[in-house]
């Protein structure tokens, strides 16, 4: 091989195997092309707040979308939360990846994400760098619930907690408990600050109960059981209009993404509720354009 012919063959063999790599790298990212199973074992990859564990805020956003994420609660300071496309991608399985997510929900495998109070903290870093009190909460939101049948806001709260101290490694499991919430139109948040000063951690690792209620509510639900859920939700009343408008939009997102034949075909006051939620969708898309 004389100079000239190393001088072209050499370049074109390193831009082949560049090409390789971004192809491989790219396929990995791909996670629309990894199974249910491969995606709950990349839940162990987060390292970072995210929406449903993030410890600063709490956000109003369904992980589907592809939309700004929504900050309903939150100090002052709090970065911008994100979606890792894991989580993402789960939410948008709905009723396929629900049976897994609730085998998992006992998986102690850690994340690489960690939430409490750090070594050495002061009283002077509140809110953000620590907190008064730190527990592992029962908060649950369950499946008969319904916005009419307590005050409207209020958390459903049973009667397990415990306080902890310094620093808790997030589990695979904890991640699934926000997860469900999300495609069962759910509040099941594994983590959010409390006022005044205070974090919540919703764990079913460290607090079981959570896992048995959930069990106990969707542990055998197919996606018509979903579906009808869903459609009930949709349908829900409350004395507090603002309420029940955002808890029949939060229906409306998951019937549209995972039950589309039952979204075009709604008819009545559900249609009427439909075309509100879409004309404010649409209100809101102009809006940030802007």
């Amino acid at each position: 091989m004389n100079q000239l012919d190393r001088r072209i063959w050499i370049p074109s063999l390193l831009a082949i195997f560049a090409l390789s790599t971004n192809i491989c790298a790219s396929a990995a990212d791909d996670y629309s092309k990894q199974s249910v199973a491969q995606l709950i074992d990349e839940l162990t990859q987060i390292d970072s707040q995210a929406l449903g564990i993030a410890s600063y805020a709490m956000y109003g956003t369904f992980l589907a979308n592809d939309a700004t994420i929504s900050l309903k609660v939150g100090e002052i300071g709090v970065p911008p939360s994100r979606v890792p496309p894991q989580m993402r991608e789960l939410v948008r399985r709905g009723p396929l990846a629900l049976p897994e997510l609730i085998k998992h929900l006992d998986d102690r495998r850690p994340t690489k994400w960690e939430v409490g109070n750090k070594p050495g903290w002061s009283t002077s870093q509140i809110p953000l760098e620590a907190y008064w009190w730190t527990i592992f909460s029962d908060e649950y939101d369950p499946r008969s619930r319904r916005p009419s049948d307590e005050e409207p806001g209020s958390w459903p709260v049973m009667k397990d907690s415990k306080n902890f101290e310094g620093r808790y490694t997030m589990k695979v499991g904890d991640l699934c408990y926000t997860l469900i919430g999300q495609i069962v139109n759910r509040r099941l948040v594994a983590v959010h600050a409390q006022p005044s000063a205070g974090l919540m951690v919703n764990s079913p690792i460290e607090v079981p109960v959570l896992a048995e209620e959930v069990k106990k509510d969707w542990g055998k639900a197919d996606a018509e059981e979903l579906r009808a859920s869903l459609l009930a939700d949709l349908r829900a009343t409350s004395s507090e209009k603002w309420y029940t408008q955002n808890f029949n939009n939060s229906a409306l997102e998951r019937l549209r993404l995972y039950f589309p034949e039952t979204y075009n075909a709604l008819e009545g006051d559900d249609l009427k509720r439909k075309e509100i939620f879409e004309a404010e969708e649409a209100k809101r898309g102009s809006a940030e354009q802007r």
